[in-house]
């Protein structure tokens, strides 16, 4: 398996902890929150550099996604220089998320039923 594709997998093993209160944990790739993503080979190790985004700008997981992200790049031996940061534009929306997911998301959400019929 290609290196790029090995980072993306290790990112995606990162839950996002809303999904999980909402019943569907996903990654953060699958949830379209690696923003920026490069990996450069170099005879010593690869270089990786990740932006990693939030839903909205309030989000308080960010910190906490750069620090998971870190460790599991560290983690896989061909990489030699991890740059993990976030992505501050906060420019993410739904059509970010991965297709499957969100076919998994619409399911979910069509078995618990109404939750509010308030209007604002």
């Amino acid at each position: 398996m290609e290196l790029t594709e090995r980072v993306r997998e290790a990112l995606n093993t990162i839950i996002d902890p809303c999904s999980v209160v909402a019943g569907a944990p996903v990654g953060l790739v699958d949830l379209g929150l690696v923003r920026q993503l490069t990996v450069t080979p170099a005879p010593d190790g690869a270089a990786v550099l990740v932006r990693i985004g939030v839903t909205e700008p309030a989000c308080l997981m960010g910190a906490s996604f750069v620090v998971r992200a870190k460790e599991v790049l560290d983690a896989i031996p061909e990489i030699s220089t991890v740059d993990v940061g976030l992505d501050h534009a906060a420019d993410w929306t739904p059509d970010d998320i991965a297709p499957a997911y969100q076919l998994r998301l619409a399911e979910v959400r069509s078995t618990r039923g109404p939750t509010t019929d308030r209007k604002t």
